[in-house]
């Protein structure tokens, strides 16, 4: 997975440049206004040291960060159709040591009908995972004992309910019927029962209410900010274990191709136990900084 981020950069300036020439394409051709809108980001941040004979010590190092945003939307009288899809991945080299600095799949698809005022029936799907092994210590010691790779966990929320759309910027979903499911493929993580599957189960279901909030605002001329809120509560079982993931992120745009982000993430799902076994579910917080290259299309 070493040329993973670069593989990313590559796709994120890719779609970049083609929605670009497909923008000016339609400007010059001066189509009617469309019922379709896309838009997005692509970033690619770096950094890189290196020591030879010096004094005060240190060690060789470089990381690297590249993340995209793509969205498509739908608009035609009451139907409306929302999809995101947001991809980053993050590697930092100390010497010969690997450490994974962000790893994150995240897809939305909502599908709206207006119901009443700002009020839409909806039906929503969601999916996260990551791309690469992931490991609880680093440095690696023994690269067999991951505790996360690709599709291990994966989450998917189906939800039926209603969207609450007071403006633009904010979206909030009640659904009182939803299905949200974990998959396990890795077969020696599911041999442990590892995010809550059944041991050498690949799939795990669970029946409940989900509630998801979502505000995207642009503060000022360089300073945006994005949340999301998702909480979910199985009827099935511990219906009080309530499932948890807030995830902030700042956007200060510093030139017209550079920028800099601030995002953290705090979550909480009852069946991770495998972070601390000997202390049970705890809640996870994630942190990132950067700056480096950026493209808004």
């Amino acid at each position: 997975m070493k040329n993973i981020i670069l593989i990313l950069g590559f796709l994120c300036v890719s779609s970049s440049l083609v929605a670009q020439d497909a923008a000016n394409e339609e400007k010059k051709e001066e189509k009617k206004p469309s019922n379709w809108k896309i838009n997005g980001s692509s970033n690619l941040r770096l950094t890189q040291s290196s020591y030879s004979n010096w004094s005060a010590g240190g060690e060789n190092s470089v990381s690297g960060i590249a993340d995209g945003n793509l969205n498509l939307s739908f608009k035609k009288e009451k139907l409306s159709w929302q999809n995101n899809l947001v991809l980053a991945y993050g590697i930092a080299y100390q010497g010969s040591k690997r450490s994974k600095t962000n790893d994150k799949i995240d897809f939305l698809s909502k599908l709206g009908y207006k119901a009443f005022g700002k009020v839409d029936y909806t039906v929503q799907v969601t999916f996260i995972s990551q791309f690469d092994k992931g490991y609880t210590q680093y440095p690696v010691e023994n690269e067999d004992l991951y505790n996360s790779r690709f599709m291990a966990p994966a989450y998917s929320v189906l939800s039926v309910g209603f969207d609450y759309k007071p403006n633009d910027d904010l979206s909030l979903v009640l659904s009182p019927a939803s299905g949200k499911f974990t998959f396990v493929t890795d077969d020696s993580l599911s041999h442990i029962g590892a995010y809550g599957v059944k041991p050498d189960r690949h799939c795990y279901y669970e029946l409940g209410t989900y509630i998801k909030f979502t505000y995207n605002k642009k503060l000022t001329e360089n300073i945006s900010v994005k949340t999301n809120f998702d909480a979910f509560s199985n009827l099935l079982r511990n219906p009080e274990n309530i499932d948890l993931d807030w995830f902030v992120s700042i956007d200060f745009k510093i030139s017209k191709y550079i920028s800099s982000n601030l995002n953290f993430q705090l979550k909480y799902d009852d069946d991770v136990k495998n972070i601390q076994p000997d202390k049970g579910p705890a809640v996870q917080f994630k942190q990132v900084l950067s700056i480096g290259f950026s493209y808004n299309f």
